[in-house]
Formats: C-alpha cells, structure tokens, sequence
C-alpha cells in the first residue's frame, strides 16, 4: 500500500481534465436513451476527436470493406459502446506530454497500455465475462496513475525508471520505493475524480493482482491475465529493457494467449489503433518471441 492516493492528486493544480467530448460520450454511451444521432452529433463538436474515430474507423485495426467516411456512420457502424473506447483511447494519448530530460517513453506507454486493452478485449470476447468493450476502455486506462505519479513527481518517477532498467526492481515496486505511490491506487483515485463506472474503476485497481480470473472476477480478471500476459512478452510500460529469452508460458498464461489469437496479433492490432489514433509512434517494441 502507498500512500493517500487522492492527497497526490490534491497536490496538484495543472492535473489535465478528462477531455470533455470524451467524458459526455463516457455518460451516453451508458444511457440506453441516447441515439447514433444523438452520440455523432456530440462527437462532431471536436473536430480532432472526429478525424480520429474516422481514421481509426477506416484503419487494419477494424478492417471494414466499406468505407467510413462520417462520423454517424462510424457511430452506426462500430457501435456506441465501440466509439466509447475509440474517444477515450484517441483523447488520452494527447492529453499527457512528454517532460524534458525524461527517459521514461510515451510511445512504449501507450504501446502497453493498448496491447492489454487489445488482449483484454480477446479474452472478454472469449471467456464471455464481460463485455468487450469495456475490457479495452479498462485496459487503455489500467496505467493512468502512472502518468500522475509521473507528472508530480519527476525526479523520483525517473528515479525508479533507472532502476527498473536496471532490472533491480518492476517497475510499480521501484515506483512505491522512490516516491511512496503505488500507481494502481493513484489510477483508481483518478478514476473516481473523473467519475468513470465502478467496475472501471476496480479494474484499474486490481490489475497487478495476477491471482484474479476472468470466470471469477470479471473485468478486474480480464484487464490483471491480459497485464500479465503482455508484461511476460516484456512489453513494458513505458521503458524499455533489452535483450533476455522469453520465459515459457505457464499453462493457464498459455490458455490467456490463446484465446487473445497470440502475441503478435495482439501487438498488431495496438500498432494500427496508436497510428491511427496518434501517428506513428517513434519507438516500438522490437519483438515479443
């Protein structure tokens, strides 16, 4: 347990607000109430927003044969649910920048974040636990803490970035060495200031407590094997460790990879919706077997 994790976001004045079109489609898409025109027309507010979900519509990550070109069409097509994940994912990625002299890596950030919404959503599809859609919104937003810690506290969050690429400590361990945080406690706290949905907020939680299942905890399962499966590729977040074999899967990890349709495709799939959603990112990681 680190310490007061609301205290950490009371510290800070500049904290950016979740993007506002992205918190109204956040409520609507939860209200049954609320129709394709109703949803494209909030949308068409933020011409950013829009061009995103257009692109990422239109990308290999959805693979359509006809082509999208308005936003109702997009609402219609994917769903308000899908469109939900879309404006959260496309919104975070610009809403955290990236500080001098840091070596901790947004792109690899994002990378993570979006390979475990990517598998979280596979293994949701799979286990028919939850619904897809929600495990992707949950994985994008699993490491959001980190971002915070990050942004209060610098020199001790770059202090614990060395040491985990040292390979003395994870990174969540180092990060509660250097600066009494734990980010998972961060990012439900952040959660609740920014008023996602309950079972949002536990999956952000619980997603380093690898003994959770997807049969028995839901989306908190979901959003913990898919973590833990993309950390075992070492797809982490945010840093960068070279080298090393790959451990083999163990037999309930090995079940996880393959209902996600296996590592690659995992990390296929998050490479379309971050060059859709943001560009191409400068730095990815260089293989995952």
């Amino acid at each position: 347990m680190g310490k007061d994790a609301a205290a950490l976001l009371s510290r800070i004045d500049d904290l950016p607000p979740l993007p506002a079109v992205a918190a109204r489609v956040m409520g609507m898409a939860e209200d049954d109430r609320t129709s394709a025109m109703d949803l494209a027309q909030v949308l068409a507010t933020d011409q950013a927003l829009t061009a995103k979900l257009i692109r990422i519509s239109n990308s290999a990550f959805y693979g359509f044969a006809r082509r999208v070109s308005t936003v109702r069409e997009a609402v219609v097509l994917l769903g308000f649910k899908q469109v939900r994940q879309v404006a959260i994912g496309a919104s975070l990625m610009t809403t955290f920048r990236k500080l001098p002299n840091e070596s901790f890596d947004l792109d690899l950030f994002w990378g993570h974040s979006v390979a475990v919404a990517v598998a979280g959503e596979a293994l949701a599809k799979k286990s028919f636990t939850v619904k897809p859609e929600d495990a992707f919104t949950a994985g994008i937003l699993h490491d959001i803490g980190r971002l915070v810690i990050r942004q209060v506290m610098p020199a001790e969050f770059e202090e614990a970035v060395q040491m985990a690429r040292r390979g003395e400590a994870p990174l969540h361990i180092a990060e509660l060495m250097t600066t009494g945080y734990a980010h998972d406690e961060v990012g439900r706290a952040l959660g609740e200031l920014w008023k996602f949905p309950g079972h949002l907020v536990e999956a952000v939680q619980c997603h380093h407590d690898e003994t959770l299942t997807p049969e028995q905890d839901g989306l908190a399962g979901v959003v913990a094997q898919a973590n833990r499966l993309v950390l075992h590729y070492g797809l982490f977040c945010g840093y960068d460790v070279e080298g090393g074999e790959v451990a083999p899967l163990p037999p309930d990890l090995a079940a996880v990879e393959a209902a996600c349709g296996g590592i690659e495709r995992v990390l296929n799939r998050a490479f379309s919706f971050i060059e859709a959603a943001s560009g191409t990112p400068d730095n990815w990681y260089a293989r995952a077997s």
